[in-house]
């Protein structure tokens, strides 16, 4: 079965081990399949992987644990470690959201980090108005797609492509102000049908990845996150004619 987030925050994926020697940090774009990399992550043996700054993940393990958020990172550290291996996604706001900006450089220090981008910034652009418009971001049953007016429509490309603009910009001082050489990757190579990104990561970590674990998740995994597609085709529309205006 292939793991939804909110299965990834409850106790079967708690662990007990020493503190991580090895940190992971996919530094993801929206829209970019961190999701689909963090769920082949966890069958190659690498980590459990997840957004653990994202708010439901906050929320749901300091309530769990009991504990505040100020001991949080050296609780996940603890908890979400695996073969002394600590792996996250990680969104840009979550850091601008976070109260405690050590904890951040405690987390980037000593970390193999990546850069996780979409190569096609339009098709980025369109799905990512179409979660904003619907709310839907993950693989939930769609209902009937609502008759949105173009004005709305227009409106939510705009921003989603400012946001991603944005957000690149974000990532690229945060690792310039760091000395930080992240690898990229891209969007288009996660969603291949194939092992050898894990492969490759797993030699940069200096570890061994699972194989068959990660191919049995490779066959159940759904791919890309398909998105209301009519919509989806209405926004990608709205999204050329204001690129090609500039």
């Amino acid at each position: 079965m292939r793991p939804t987030p909110a299965e990834m925050r409850e106790f079967p994926y708690d662990t007990s081990s020493p503190l991580p020697h090895k940190k992971l940090l996919v530094c993801a774009a929206p829209r970019a399949s961190s999701k689909r990399l963090a769920r082949l992550l966890l069958g190659a043996g690498i980590g459990v992987p997840l957004e653990y700054f994202n708010d439901n993940s906050v929320q749901a393990l300091t309530e769990r644990w009991q504990i505040k958020k100020q001991d949080y990172l050296a609780h996940i550290f603890a908890r979400r470690s695996a073969n002394g291996l600590f792996a996250s996604n990680i969104q840009f706001p979550q850091i601008q959201k976070w109260p405690y900006p050590h904890d951040f450089t405690a987390l980037f220090e000593g970390a193999t980090v990546i850069h996780l981008i979409r190569d096609n910034k339009l098709a980025q652009a369109a799905s990512l108005a179409t979660c904003m418009i619907t709310g839907r971001w993950g693989f939930e049953i769609a209902p009937v797609t609502k008759n949105y007016s173009t004005w709305r429509l227009k409106l939510a490309a705009r921003k989603a492509m400012q946001l991603i603009a944005v957000d690149e910009q974000l990532w690229q001082d945060w690792f310039k102000q760091r000395g930080i050489e992240p690898l990229v990757i891209s969007t288009e190579r996660v969603n291949r049908h194939d092992l050898t990104l894990i492969d490759d990561i797993a030699a940069l970590l200096g570890v061994n990845a699972d194989a068959a674990s990660a191919q049995r998740m490779l066959d159940v995994d759904q791919g890309a996150y398909p998105g209301d597609q009519e919509l989806k085709s209405r926004i990608r529309t709205l999204v050329e004619e204001l690129a090609a205006r500039g």
